[in-house]
């Protein structure tokens, strides 16, 4: 027993001795690696060094490569890579740390050569003094320096760079731009990572690009967006003002206490509908939903109902069903119990946000913040929207994620069509496997939906049925689902 408790004591002085810098992230180590051929507007060949991120043809690559390769050309970037950060200035030369443009170097003996780096994580770069945020793996190479490597697709994104890729290589064309050929992606299944996708124009009711929209899915925390619509109908109507105060109640305590919960509150507290929308859409408060809800309806079954009228009276589909204010699982009081989920279609959301955007236009006064004060809560709150932070042009809207629902986002940025006129161009993504998925892919969408608006192409519109405003009785609401169907 003694020694037991001199071991324990042992390892209580390591740790508490331990400097706080030395604590480490997990390494990943690396077995499917590539010397990536590389030639810029047709000259001569470079080598880029690749990790293919677990799967075959996931390529992150050797940024100070990709920077040494192009110094010198209109793509040019200084690039300063640390264990924690990576700061990037275009059109300044690149200043060589060493081992740029350097094969792996393999030893003969090894069979299973692994390079090793950090774990891959959401890593914030800064370009050009502003902030961005992409998923990367930092470790040094060769020459014993810091390196970062990168997606080659969010690379082609956050540098608009002109690649092509075949058997001979890599090859940029210096005066070209990031560019999609959305018939030659989907023919290569660029959606099929994912439940559904959607692209399109919220402004002219325009569907660029979709996959599986009418398909309903799960949705997760995209469901505050109806809520957020019924809590600005209940204002417009004149049944509350963003200034007035709301009473946290005992379930809204219990849910901020949870593992889902995210704002602490306590029962009897008092915060003013404004700083609740912020909670609501900003970090995703279950419980901000929870409290807006019993607020204006007495109880969230009731608020459930209203966000169901509301579905038919701006005409989703029968299928955009809820069953609570946050998108959380819901398990039914049974026996044999049930995991049910709030269910929407692409489509259905596209249709939702456009209607927002026309009536409440103020949301992105909210959605486009990448970080608020709740001075009811006494905190400040950050965005989860990655978009907000590597698009300038992006105005929000929702990010979600559950078990079922996988990885999702909506999001919209504000695009001039070429006639000068002002348009939001919607990206809703259900079902990516993970937050690198969901920003790799939403951005490619809201990119190429801008592409698409500025070369004048035509989508199809998608006109929802004439509103017939909220059903006020059961015969209402029957015949309204029937004229959905």
């Amino acid at each position: 027993m003694r020694i037991k408790r001199l071991l324990l004591a042992l390892l209580l002085l390591f740790v508490w001795l331990a400097p706080a810098g030395d604590v480490q992230a997990a390494d990943e180590k690396h077995s499917i690696y590539e010397d990536l051929r590389f030639s810029v507007n047709g000259g001569a060949t470079r080598v880029v060094k690749t990790i293919h991120y677990k799967y075959e043809n996931n390529r992150y690559v050797s940024m100070r490569d990709l920077a040494a390769a192009l110094s010198g050309t209109e793509k040019t970037f200084e690039l300063s890579v640390a264990e924690t950060s990576v700061t990037i200035t275009t059109g300044i030369p690149y200043q060589a740390a060493g081992g740029e443009n350097e094969p792996f170097l393999i030893p003969e003996d090894v069979t299973d050569y692994a390079v090793t780096t950090r774990a891959l994580r959401l890593n914030t770069i800064t370009i050009d003094e502003r902030n961005v945020r992409y998923h990367t793996l930092i470790g040094k190479n060769d020459a014993d320096v810091f390196d970062c490597y990168m997606s080659l697709t969010d690379v082609a994104m956050l540098l608009d760079l002109d690649l092509a890729l075949d058997s001979e290589g890599l090859h940029l064309n210096t005066a070209g731009h990031f560019h999609m050929d959305m018939n030659a992606l989907k023919a290569q299944g660029f959606f099929y990572e994912v439940h559904s996708a959607l692209v399109g124009n919220a402004t002219t009711g325009e569907i660029y690009a979709s996959y599986e929209e009418d398909l309903s899915v799960p949705i997760a925390s995209t469901t505050k967006l109806m809520t957020y619509l019924c809590v600005m109908d209940a204002v417009s109507n004149g049944e509350l003002t963003l200034n007035d105060t709301v009473r946290i109640s005992r379930n809204a305590e219990r849910l901020s206490r949870s593992a889902d919960g995210t704002i602490p509150m306590k029962e009897g507290q008092e915060a003013t509908v404004r700083d609740l929308l912020y909670g609501l859409l900003l970090p995703s408060s279950n419980e901000c939903a929870l409290a807006l809800a019993e607020h204006i309806c007495g109880s969230e079954a009731a608020f459930v109902e209203r966000m169901n009228a509301k579905a038919l009276a701006i005409g989703l589909s029968a299928d955009a069903v809820f069953y609570n204010s946050n998108g959380l699982p819901v398990f039914t009081d049974t026996v044999a119990a049930s995991k049910i989920q709030n269910h929407m279609s692409a489509k259905d959301m596209f249709l939702l946000v456009s209607h927002i955007l026309k009536e409440y236009p103020e949301v992105m006064e909210i959605t486009d913040s990448v970080k608020a004060e709740l001075p009811s809560f006494q905190t400040s709150v950050n965005n989860t929207n990655p978009m907000i932070y590597n698009l300038p042009e992006a105005v929000g809207m929702k990010t979600g994620t559950t078990t079922m629902s996988g990885a999702c986002l909506v999001s919209a940025l504000e695009a001039t069509a070429p006639d000068g006129g002002k348009n939001y161009i919607v990206a809703i993504e259900f079902g990516a496997e993970d937050g690198t998925v969901r920003c790799t892919l939403s951005e490619e969408l809201l990119l190429y939906g801008k592409q698409y608006l500025s070369e004048g192409n035509s989508g199809t519109p998608v006109t929802p049925p004439e509103e017939g405003g909220i059903p006020q009785n059961a015969e209402e609401l029957i015949r309204a689902v029937l004229r959905k169907r």
